[in-house]
């Protein structure tokens, strides 16, 4: 541990949150290295899941990641044999990414993971403090989202579209 780190209990709240938020991308990177993927490379195929076929563009903008730091990412989800890349029939400019079987198999594990992380944020909480948690962060996220450039405002839409990735598989 840091000997200059700060206690979190001197923590503004917004260091606090940022923390916390490291933290919980820490522990989904360690589970996802552990299926063999990078977290963005989760996100990725989470998208694709709902929605697949997007064209790289319209996945890296709702992995909020630019086009150029996508494609190096999805060259390596193609080596691995995660995603497969198709020129559109109807536009021969636009790259759409397909998820490939490898990848169908991997989303219960990938799932599971996610629900694992969630449950263990659960945990440290009454069921009235994760009620209350919930409805703050919700807040917070509204007030922020309110003052965002529209084209950061739909950072991971793919999850508030649809919502749990297993429901109607």
């Amino acid at each position: 541990m840091n000997p200059h780190a700060r206690k979190p209990e001197e923590m503004t709240r917004g260091q606090l949150l940022a923390e916390v938020a490291r933290l919980t991308g820490d522990r989904l990177r360690i589970q996802m290295k552990q299926i063999g993927l990078h977290r963005a490379q989760a996100f990725a195929l989470f998208c694709l899941w709902h929605h697949d076929g997007l064209a790289q563009n319209e996945l890296a903008r709702r992995i909020h990641v630019t086009p150029a730091a996508v494609t190096p990412m999805l060259q390596r989800m193609e080596r691995d044999g995660w995603v497969e890349r198709r020129t559109d029939p109807d536009d021969q400019r636009i790259s759409r990414v397909y998820m490939t079987e490898k990848a169908g198999a991997l989303r219960r594990q990938a799932t599971t993971i996610f629900r694992e992380l969630d449950a263990e944020v659960a945990g440290a909480l009454s069921t009235d403090e994760q009620a209350d948690l919930r409805e703050l962060l919700m807040k917070v996220h509204a007030e922020f989202r309110r003052h965002m450039p529209p084209l950061h405002q739909h950072r991971f839409g793919w999850l508030a579209d649809d919502g749990d990735p297993e429901e109607g598989s």
